[in-house]
Formats: structure tokens, sequence, C-alpha cells
């Protein structure tokens, strides 16, 4: 078994970091964090995304208070701002890509920045969307995107220890 893969490690030992430093990450740091948020998967290449940097102490502290005050969006140096262009994804593929595909791409991309951040050495935690008309007004977002996830990132001030897990055993059928 090839448990033990950079990839798998990586993956087994990504943790969520609510706690963060306030130190600053460097730029080339933060674009490569893009690059891999546009690299994921996406239903037929239409990439129905759009991305935020926030690093605005003021707009921090606004999303933090939209995010059940979350105390690691104000916190952290830069927060990632996740967000689906629904009808970008419907143009091809009609109500299945405005209600699911926009949202399942959105969720890899933000899949692909954790475990980016993880392996720079950097430490994150994703916080889905509830206020999500309030988020899209602090930001001033187009009204054809919609936010969908926060991830405050920065160096770790915290370890926690592993989640534990139902085990695959007990949540998988096996169909032959």
């Amino acid at each position: 078994m090839k448990q033990d893969t950079p990839v798998m490690n990586c993956i087994f030992s990504r943790r969520s970091i609510r706690l963060l430093k306030s130190d600053s990450i460097p730029k080339e740091d933060i674009e490569l964090m893009l690059k891999a948020l546009e690299a994921a998967p996406n239903a037929g290449n239409v990439q129905p995304w759009a991305f935020y940097v926030v690093r605005n102490q003021k707009v921090k502290d606004e999303l933090c208070e939209y995010s059940f005050n979350q105390k690691s969006v104000s916190q952290a140096p830069v927060v990632f701002v996740v967000c689906a262009k629904p009808e970008v994804s419907a143009a091809q593929y009609g109500d299945a890509g405005r209600n699911l595909f926009c949202i399942q791409d959105t969720a890899a991309a933000v899949q692909n920045l954790l475990l980016g951040v993880h392996d720079m050495g950097y430490a994150a935690v994703w916080i889905g969307v509830v206020k999500e008309n309030e988020i899209a007004a602090t930001l001033k977002l187009p009204k054809d995107q919609r936010p969908m996830a926060l991830i405050p990132v920065g160096l770790a001030d915290e370890m926690p220890a592993p989640y534990e897990r139902q085990g695959w055993e007990k949540i998988t059928q096996w169909i032959d």
C-alpha cells in the first residue's frame, strides 16, 4: 500500500487550524496558492469561479462578523474568498451546472488550496459561507458571483490532534 507518499502524507497530516499568527505571507506564496486554486478539476473546464485575496483589516473584520465571529478570519494575514459563478456553469450544463457543478468545482478548488497551503508550511481552515448576501455586499461582488467559502491562511499558532473519524469501514458499502 502506498500510504507513505508525499501526497498521502499531506492529506493525512492536514488539520483545520483556527489560531493563526498575523505574520505576513510573501506575495509569491500567495500567488502559488492561487495557482493551486485554479488547478482544481472542474466540470467541462469552464472554471466557474472567482477568487479574492483579502488583506485589508477592515474588510477581514467585517467578514469575521458575517462568519459567526470566527476569529481566524480577522487574525489571518490573508483570507481567500472562493466564489462560484453559477451562470458560467449553467451555460454548458443548465440547472445541473447552476445548482451542483459550480458548487462541486469550488469545493475542489478549496481542497486544492487547503492541501497546497499545508504543503507550503502554512495553516488554514475552511469556513462555509452562511451570510452570503452580507459577504457579497462587503466585497462588492458582481451579481453573477456567489461567495462559497472563506479560507483564512497564516502560520499556525496551534496544532490540534487529529479528529476522530467514523472509519471508512462503517460508512462504505461495496457494490460488486
